[in-house]
């Protein structure tokens, strides 16, 4: 029978962790009222208040079950009762047609996190456990994932530079139930997760109707891969330091001889994850676009291939890769207004702020280089940027003239109140699972 987490066994799971928090941590905890997220809040409350910091429980309501209701009044009853703050987020927006799991999933780590750096909380948990590590695992499994894929879910990654922690994604399921019982805790069971519609519920069960000996395979499997995966991404990452080079106006350059020598799964990734990154996007591209590019360079010294809203182009001892001027073009309007104060997300790549007024975001063409080349290039301040580069960066209307980011010195655009970073939605150091 399984035994509940004690306070120790937790404290010592955090230390294990290598978690790392501030003097009188405030820390949120995603919360879903299901035994998962309650064993978590039981356990992370105890520790909380020895290390003198705040807890906040975040409720998100999809507006999608008629259950939310009741399990936001729940959330109040037993944030109340333990003396910890709440908050209840919702998504209020249209729902999507299709992929809405995903875009739940999507939207709820958006406002749960901007919830967080508004309030100044740089910790956020979640309760995945073993169980969900191995189920994702096996989705990926069964969509005939390459080794450097098959791993479960990571015990903490950082989004908009707020930290995920997920402590107890290497206890089972039934360890957080014996937990809550212990305690006296009634939780709430979704009634989405009875619904064979969604990938996850199938797999739960196909895994529930394993054999003690196919179980015992497939958790030995899991951890080979897992210890597999995670060498794989050290070697990943020491190739990106070694061998890779970034311009924040969004070029990528890669030491084509070293990327050359690397096996072909190894490429594969390299490419999936530059690609991602400077397209801006979330998905990555499919791995048999990457094949049947890499079979063409192989045989060409010189190529230029357009893929996953990217451009590649490759030299003798380098390949670039950067964005596609007419994805850019396509994806934003020819004219955004940012307000003083405000912040936005242009292109998917690059955050934009001002603070003294309001300003226009315009799209780079051929009659606004016309106007200002020949200031840009006597500017002590200009950098050799490769037109096809230049034409995907945003041009600045401030006041009366026109700005070009990275063209224009950062110490110039900050007397002007004006700050452009490159800002896409998944990093490179992040591995979107």
């Amino acid at each position: 029978m399984s035994e509940a987490i004690t306070n120790a066994e937790f404290s010592s799971l955090l230390k294990n962790h290598s978690f790392i928090f501030e003097t009188n941590p405030s820390v949120a905890i995603s919360f879903s009222c299901g035994s998962d997220s309650l064993a978590l809040l039981i356990l992370m409350n105890n520790w909380i208040k020895k290390h003198k910091g705040l807890l906040t429980l975040i409720y998100f309501d999809h507006k999608l079950r008629e259950e939310s209701y009741l399990e936001s009044k729940y959330t109040k009853e037993v944030s109340r009762k333990l003396g910890i703050d709440y908050k209840i987020l919702m998504w209020n927006e249209k729902k999507p047609k299709t992929s809405i799991m995903q875009k739940a999933r999507e939207i709820r780590y958006k406002k749960i996190i901007n919830f967080c750096k508004q309030n100044g909380i740089m910790t956020v948990m979640t309760a995945h456990h073993l169980d969900d590590s191995l189920e994702t695992y096996f989705m990926k499994k069964k969509r005939n994932a390459y080794t450097p894929n098959l791993s479960g879910i990571p015990f903490k990654n950082t989004q908009d530079q707020v930290q995920i922690l997920r402590p107890l994604i290497n206890l089972r399921k039934s360890r957080l139930i014996q937990t809550c019982e212990k305690n006296k805790y009634k939780w709430f069971e979704d009634s989405s997760n009875q619904n064979e519609d969604f990938e996850r519920v199938k797999v739960r069960k196909i895994i529930a109707s394993f054999s003690k000996n196919k179980r015992y395979k497939l958790d030995s499997e899991f951890k080979i891969n897992s210890i597999e995966n995670k060498f794989f991404e050290i070697q990943l990452a020491k190739f990106f330091i070694e061998n890779l080079e970034f311009n924040e106006y969004g070029k990528f350059t890669i030491n084509k001889k070293k990327f050359i020598i690397q096996n072909r799964s190894f490429q594969i990734e390299v490419l999936k994850r530059i690609l991602v990154t400077c397209s801006g996007s979330i998905y990555s591209p499919r791995s048999r676009s990457i094949k049947f590019f890499l079979d063409k360079f192989l045989k060409l010294e010189n190529i230029k291939f357009t893929i996953h809203s990217c451009i590649i182009k490759s030299s003798s001892d380098k390949i670039f890769i950067f964005r596609e001027y007419v994805k850019t073009k396509k994806l934003n309007s020819q004219q955004l207004i940012i307000k003083k104060q405000m912040s936005v997300i242009w292109d998917n790549r690059f955050l934009i702020s001002s603070i003294f007024c309001n300003i226009k975001c315009l799209i780079f063409n051929d009659t606004i280089w016309l106007k200002l080349k020949n200031h840009y290039k006597f500017s002590k301040d200009s950098q050799n940027i490769p037109y096809d580069i230049l034409k995907t960066l945003p041009v600045i209307s401030y006041k009366r003239q026109m700005i070009i980011p990275f063209l224009t010195d950062k110490k110039k655009m900050a007397s002007f109140g004006i700050s452009v970073s490159f800002k896409p939605k998944i990093p490179l150091t992040k591995k979107n699972f």
